[in-house]
């Protein structure tokens, strides 16, 4: 039986291998300190956001240049994590190029997330 974790990795539907960067931080008196950052290297589909994917985008981003991922791996928006620790945004590193995420469906149950990603100008 074919599972969605077969085609999300198959190279002639597109997938590629891509680096996932989640930094975590933490607030010390005042000021946002780098706690961390965890590397994550996966592979998956990615292609240009489609116009009818961007009803999950927020506003200010939708005249920026939008790629999707769809991965095995799970995407986060970023989360708190106590009273002065949290995890920003993902940011993902893809031919030469780096990526905000900027919206998530996660599908994990059936084995993938997307991820919606405005590129980073000037990297």
């Amino acid at each position: 039986m074919l599972q969605m974790t077969d085609i999300i990795l198959d190279e002639e539907m597109g997938a590629a291998p891509f680096v996932i960067y989640r930094e975590h931080r933490e607030i010390v008196d005042g000021e946002t300190e780098e706690d961390g950052i965890e590397e994550i290297v996966t592979s998956g589909v990615v292609h240009p956001t489609r116009e009818a994917e961007l009803e999950i985008v927020p506003q200010e981003y939708r005249r920026e240049t939008l790629c999707s991922f769809y991965s095995p791996v799970g995407f986060s928006l970023g989360s708190r994590e106590g009273d002065t620790r949290y995890t920003a945004p993902d940011r993902i590193h893809y031919e030469g190029k780096e990526y905000r995420v900027i919206a998530v469906k996660n599908w994990q149950r059936f084995g993938f997330s997307k991820a919606i990603a405005a590129e980073k100008e000037g990297i």
